[in-house]
């Protein structure tokens, strides 16, 4: 029986295909959060480095995001055409690019992190701890980049049920791996802040090594007609690397501005100011997981959708998934509102830490809900096609952002609650800009 590759656009065909990507990504997401608590228990100082090196590490993760997203896009358009025997051509060589971008990134790490600190004004023994740390870390990108891709594709052929297997996996052995090279046992002497390095490459390799198992033990491949896995095509290498290239470089870019800002705050503010920093950064990944699933739903069911020829169904469709999405994210922002003691508990810092984190968590948390909207219409645009145009959104919202958090960390000095509303900008601009090529691409005949 040949398997109907088109979408349900309901409401719980929406919420069915969400869910488990939500949950799959929830667990690297996790694996951030339990480093940062393990290392919280180390120190401040070890709480605020985690910052400075987790987001330097999310800078190419976010490329490989990008890139995941780009052919996911493609390939759920493939298959609302299905197109099959396009899928995995198409897959093969977003695995090729992602391929010499691990390469790339390892590289910058090694012989270029080390002259970018000291440039821009970190000190020497915060550079050390960081350029150490992510000598190790930068390894486990390969693995990273091949379980995005692989994700992308489980996606795409809706077994969605199975992501959350490897996810599992990797994040088990995240936390056993964290807490055992951290603090020692066992045996093992303990390895302190490098140790949640080595722990996370170790992970990422068996999340990558168990979504191949499970595609191969599920017969994916087989049953969805896959050919020869070893064909290359210069021009289709061309091709994806076209269409993913405005993505990669839109999050990427998007991260590099959110290092500068840390920084930033790691030249003008306390420790302590810095790790509670960090728990912000933590509280926006746990939310960006359900914002970013339902943007990789929006472009996997509107690119789908288009794919069958019915643009008249774009716009309810995409209302649709906006409000699941907005409801979900305003019953997060007010559970975390009621407890923010037991949230910044878990870190086992002392004295002010939680004043000022509760402080910064009612900025933060507003600007979630500003982005679970600008991701949903961000991600309408990169089911058009017209990545360009996201990535000239991407831009125009990190250049007012950067203006913003100059002026006010570096020049005006002002306090870091004043400096966290900076999110609030770029969420605001990234909507605006979206809707309004949506808007505009809509009245376009078909």
């Amino acid at each position: 029986m040949t398997l109907d590759l088109k979408v349900d656009t309901s409401v719980k065909g929406i919420i069915l295909l969400t869910i488990p990507i939500s949950l799959a990504r929830l667990v690297p997401e996790l694996n951030f959060l339990f480093n940062a608590i393990f290392l919280g228990h180390l120190g401040t100082r070890e709480l605020a480095y985690a910052a400075l090196t987790g987001v330097y590490y999310l800078i190419f993760a976010a490329m490989g995001y990008g890139l995941s997203n780009a052919i996911l896009s493609m390939i759920s358009r493939q298959a609302g055409e299905n197109s099959r025997m396009n899928i995995i051509n198409t897959l093969r060589h977003g695995y090729i690019v992602a391929a010499i971008l691990a390469v790339l990134a390892t590289g910058i790490t090694f012989f270029g992190l080390t002259p970018m600190l000291t440039s821009v004004g970190v000190s020497n023994q915060d550079a050390h701890f960081v350029i150490d740390f992510m000598h190790i870390r930068i390894w486990g990108l390969l693995f990273l980049f091949g379980y995005q891709l692989s994700n992308s594709y489980i996606i795409c052929i809706q077994e969605t049920r199975w992501l959350l297997f490897a996810s599992i996996i990797e994040s088990v052995a995240n936390i056993v791996l964290d807490y055992w090279f951290i603090f020692g046992g066992w045996g093992l002497a303990p390895m302190g802040f490098n140790g949640a390095a080595y722990a996370s490459v170790i992970s990422e390799g068996l999340g990558f090594i168990s979504v191949g198992v499970l595609i191969v033990y599920k017969k994916f491949g087989i049953k969805y007609d896959i050919p020869d896995f070893f064909k290359y095509s210069s021009k289709l290498l061309k091709e994806v690397f076209y269409q993913a290239f405005p993505l990669m470089a839109q999050y990427a870019i998007s991260i590099v501005a959110w290092w500068l800002f840390y920084i930033l705050i790691n030249r003008h503010y306390s420790y302590q100011e810095q790790a509670a920093s960090q728990t912000m950064r933590n509280l926006f990944g746990i939310s960006g997981v359900f914002s970013w699933s339902f943007g990789a739903t929006t472009n996997t069911i509107l690119s789908n959708v288009l794919g069958q020829g019915r643009k008249n169904d774009f716009m309810p469709v995409l209302v649709r998934i906006l409000k699941i999405s907005v409801a979900g994210m305003l019953g997060f922002v007010i559970i975390v509102n009621l407890v923010p003691h037991w949230v910044f508990a878990l870190y086992g810092q002392k004295g002010d830490f939680a004043v000022v984190g509760t402080s910064l968590l009612r900025v933060v948390t507003s600007a979630m809900v500003m982005l679970t909207i600008g991701v949903i219409w961000l991600n309408a645009v990169v089911a058009t096609g017209n990545n360009k145009f996201v990535f000239l959104t991407e831009l125009a919202s990190i250049i007012a952002y950067l203006i913003y958090v100059f002026y006010v960390i570096e020049i005006a000095h002002f306090s870091i609650l004043v400096a966290w509303m900076s999110e609030w900008l770029y969420w605001s601009v990234m909507f605006v800009l979206s809707y309004l090529y949506v808007r505009y691409w809509l009245k376009k005949p078909a």
